[in-house]
């Protein structure tokens, strides 16, 4: 039975999309925040405007995006994810300097980390084969080398061309490492050949493979021996590649490990008992700062945590001794 749900998710092959015209009105239809929704509108609607000009060789991917507009044409809080598919749509079937410029808009509106999931959706959405080719495509485009020169050919594309070629490489990777798994892993990479193979013909599938057992191991052999492969290549963007997606492993191995003791400290302060104001005066902190360890803004030492661990064990003691007592 087909879902009724209307999300950015596959749907069953349609006799014939329905017409761009149509499903402009009906998005422009939408309730939307007077500043961030135009933008977004104007993204979507600046890809649904060119489609008299889709290539025979698109008009897959053009279609598709079609149908999942079409699902959500009558659901107000689409906008968001619509723009972001028409988008990566874009990239992908246009490769115009103004994609890339609204690329950029598009992270400065939503924050780079709501984008990349945004983007995850939209490429599952689109995609019907594994190696995920169209979003291999989009992301190749948005870290080609020659990317800012080719931005400068237009004037409207952005005052700094520079900016925006590095800030979508850096949404590049952010997309790339939104499906990461460090249990997911590839047969490694052991000569500069097979690095420049996985650089030249690998898919985003692929390198999620790779980096999933250097997410594992960040500072593991495993990345020691890509960042030697990287010096020994005669490319200086493989090693910058390599360099940067081993120091976002590092940087993403970091959050989990945060998460994770904030998580403990969540878990060790509720078996206490105790309020968190009075656990924060059990370790010799102030309940504001104890709030920073419990919502994971702040990673406290290992001594504080040692300390935290102590008094919450003290404390789920006394409480069993005050029970016992009662129930005598």
């Amino acid at each position: 039975m087909p879902s009724t749900t209307r999300t950015l998710t596959p749907s069953q092959p349609a006799a014939s999309p329905t017409p761009t015209p149509e499903l402009r009105s009906q998005f422009a239809g939408h309730p939307v925040p007077v500043q961030a929704g135009t933008t977004l509108r104007r993204i979507l609607f600046a890809t649904l405007d060119r489609a008299d000009r889709v290539p025979a060789d698109k008009r897959e991917v053009w279609d598709q995006f079609v149908r999942v507009l079409d699902q959500n044409r009558n659901d107000p809080r689409s906008t968001a994810r619509c723009a972001v598919l028409a988008n990566l749509v874009a990239l992908i079937v246009f490769d115009e300097p103004t994609d890339y410029a609204a690329t950029v808009e598009l992270a400065t509106q939503l924050g780079q980390p709501r984008l990349a999931r945004l983007q995850h959706r939209a490429s599952i959405a689109l995609e019907r084969d594994a190696s995920m080719p169209w979003t291999t495509t989009a992301v190749r485009r948005l870290v080609t080398w020659d990317l800012a020169s080719r931005l400068g050919g237009d004037t409207t594309a952005s005052d700094n061309d520079e900016d925006v070629a590095t800030t979508c490489a850096v949404i590049a990777q952010n997309l790339v490492f939104e499906d990461l798994d460090p249990e997911r892993a590839a047969a490694p990479i052991t000569s500069v050949a097979e690095l420049h193979r996985l650089i030249d013909h690998g898919t985003i599938a692929d390198w999620r493979s790779h980096l999933g057992p250097i997410a594992a191991s960040p500072w593991g052999p495993y990345a020691d021996l890509l960042l030697d492969l990287g010096r020994a290549s005669d490319r200086p963007s493989a090693l910058a590649a390599i360099a940067s997606s081993i120091e976002q492993c590092q940087e993403w191995c970091r959050e989990r490990e945060r998460d994770q003791v904030a998580r403990e400290i969540r878990h060790l302060v509720a078996l206490s008992g105790a309020s968190q104001r009075e656990f924060a005066s059990r370790i010799g902190t102030s309940p504001s700062r104890l709030s920073t360890y419990v919502r994971g803004t702040v990673t406290p030492s290992a001594a504080m945590l040692l300390r935290i661990q102590r008094a919450s064990r003290m404390l789920q003691r006394q409480s069993t001794r005050t029970v016992l007592e009662a129930s005598r």
